[in-house]
């Protein structure tokens, strides 16, 4: 290596600089911290720990108390999953002609989208509570254990299917219109026109937006603890509260920690299971 290529391989890394220091101070610090914290009773405040070994991961496994906020995540996870996509996928299709006000369109579906989750859980606790009930005669959402989670999905999935809309409407655009005249010369109905050939040609998006949705919806967070706080009746409270309200509200950083970390893992075996099936798919197809 020369020393003008030295010197400009020196320079471009140079930038990379600032990121990989504010990198290991923001992530990488904080994670080992917190594997050495998962060993130990320590309470998030005392300036001693005592190393308890596995105790804490051993208490997530035989505790009853865990299985609440499990079901709850699975039951969310599942349920956003499906109407995300399904919402997504509606929209793309209809957004996906020519016609007056696409742009407009579009862009309404996707507003949603740049509002934080605090003043999106806000505004739908108010719609909930108030036009619901003035409008429809019927109570909030929020207020039965049996619906709850069902009103914290429809907020998520207002506030979150602009993005995936936009991935269907990318991959949708790309679809050649030479493979739908095909379809239609040889008989096909409009259903199968969008399983035979619209399907098929957009399994890729449906590996981006289904992992990233699944996922998103696995580790949830804000929507349920400002519109809620996990209630009623810890009808909403999901992992993501669960291991919060253990670092922070129960002083019991340790078993937080440990079970953040087991959590961690079960994210990334599930997401990386879903896409590389999905990813098949796309082979496949």
């Amino acid at each position: 290596m020369t020393r003008i290529q030295f010197r400009r391989t020196a320079v471009q890394l140079s930038f990379l600089l600032p990121i990989a220091l504010f990198f290991t101070f923001a992530m990488l610090t904080p994670f080992f911290m917190g594997i050495e914290v998962s060993f130990t009773d320590w309470n998030g405040l005392s300036k001693t720990m005592n190393y308890i070994g596995f105790d804490n991961y051993r208490n997530i496994f035989i505790s009853p108390d865990v299985l609440i906020p499990l079901k709850n995540t699975l039951a969310y996870g599942l349920m956003y999953v499906v109407a995300n996509n399904l919402l997504a996928l509606g929209l793309a299709l209809a957004l996906n002609r020519t016609f007056r006000g696409r742009n407009a369109s579009r862009l309404i579906f996707f507003i949603p989208n740049a509002l934080s989750p605090v003043l999106t859980a806000f505004v739908w606790s108010f719609i909930y509570k108030d036009l619901f009930r003035e409008l429809f005669n019927i109570q909030s959402l929020f207020s039965s254990t049996g619906t709850a989670l069902l009103g914290i999905v429809i907020l998520a999935v207002w506030h979150n299917v602009g993005i995936s809309m936009l991935i269907y409407l990318a991959s949708l655009s790309g679809v050649p219109k030479e493979l739908y005249e095909a379809a239609t010369v040889d008989g096909a109905g409009a259903w199968q026109r969008f399983i035979r050939v619209t399907v098929p040609m957009i399994v890729p998006a449906f590996t981006v937006c289904i992992t990233l949705s699944l996922t998103s919806g696995l580790r949830e967070f804000a929507f349920p603890l400002v519109a809620t706080g996990g209630g009623p009746v810890r009808a909403t409270e999901t992992l993501a509260i669960y291991i919060y309200n253990y670092l922070f509200a129960y002083n019991k950083a340790g078993y937080g920690q440990a079970l953040a970390f087991l959590f961690m893992a079960f994210l990334l075996i599930v997401g990386l299971t879903v896409s590389r099936l999905l990813r098949r798919k796309e082979i496949e197809a």
